[in-house]
């Protein structure tokens, strides 16, 4: 695959999170009839959050907790050229005491970072916890890594148990890192369940559950999101966000709109699933799915851009230092 192709896509992954979870941010723990309660119809572009909202204070096309520490691991990985769980684990205390007021992170972040604060090494500060928050960490590493399968799944599970050691959370987190390493090599002409098809086969011996699911949101891409989400469910849990962001993009694989609206629109778990489905939308088709309206109405787009790019440069496996 041609470096331009590449750069893309590492592009689109980013950006797609990113502008997922800046459309789901104000509809964050709100139900699918609280949300056309409040904005009069679905969601169809950024908007501020309604009174009272945890994210209330932020402008429309701000992004959550989800982008921020995402980027704290892209910029890692950027600076060490390689997964180096000591310097994660300073960035995310980073952002933990100096992000203030936090945008909607999950109780199990917020815990693990304090353990950090005390003094806690990387491997004993996560808690037991199946919240997805540390799945919003892992596009960058599926980039970085989607040559090298092995180096990858430790990087994941490295980069997870600093905030979250529950089996299913760990598990969930090297899904996402090899799916994205999958889809950033997919041809055009690849059909990108098989992809999640290999994932599931990939992560079975870490949690045989999470692979059923995965597998079971394959079969289920003849439904609308409506009944679909209904049944998949749509909270923070990894049992939930995983395969209902699998949903939607298989749902949409090379439409974004598609992909992330019909995820925010569910409400829950909104910013996290939307900014899920947007990197896997991102990784197949690259930055030229984003929507240049979207593109510069989202919270320092140039800093995401370039963090793709960045990120791109890095994903020969020649660049990158030993693990």
């Amino acid at each position: 695959m041609e470096s331009s192709e590449i750069k893309s896509r590492c592009v689109g992954t980013i950006v797609g999170f990113a502008v997922g979870d800046a459309l789901g941010m104000p509809v964050e723990f709100l139900s699918r009839e609280q949300i056309q309660r409040y904005y009069g119809e679905e969601i169809s572009n950024y908007m501020q959050a309604p009174a009272g909202h945890a994210s209330d204070f932020l402008p429309r096309g701000s992004y959550t907790d989800n982008t921020q520490t995402l980027l704290a691991t892209a910029e890692c990985l950027i600076e060490c050229k390689k997964m180096d769980p000591v310097r994660q684990a300073e960035a995310l205390l980073s952002w933990y005491l100096n992000s203030v007021p936090h945008r909607t992170p999950s109780n199990a972040c917020i815990r693990a970072c304090k353990h950090l604060s005390t003094g806690r090494p990387w491997n004993k500060s996560g808690v037991f916890s199946s919240d997805c928050q540390a799945t919003g960490r892992m596009p960058p590493i599926g980039l970085m890594f989607y040559r090298r399968p092995q180096t990858l799944a430790r990087a994941a599970l490295d980069n997870c148990i600093i905030t979250h050691n529950e089996p299913r959370a760990r598990a969930a987190c090297v899904a996402v890192a090899y799916l994205i390493s999958r889809l950033v090599q997919s041809g055009e002409r690849a059909w990108p369940a098989d992809q999640a098809l290999e994932t599931a086969d990939y992560i079975s011996h870490l949690s045989e559950d999470l692979a059923g699911l995965i597998r079971w949101s394959t079969q289920i891409v003849h439904l609308s999101p409506e009944e679909a989400l209904f049944e998949i469910g749509t909270s923070s849990d990894v049992m939930e966000t995983i395969p209902a962001a699998l949903y939607c993009f298989l749902k949409h694989p090379r439409d974004l709109p598609g992909a992330v609206l019909s995820a925010v629109n569910a409400g829950d778990a909104a910013a996290s699933i939307g900014a899920l489905a947007g990197s896997f939308v991102g990784a197949l088709a690259g930055r030229e799915v984003i929507d240049s309206a979207w593109l510069h109405g989202i919270e320092n787009y140039d800093v995401l851009i370039g963090i793709g790019e960045n990120l791109a440069n890095l994903t020969n496996p020649q660049d990158i230092v030993g693990y």
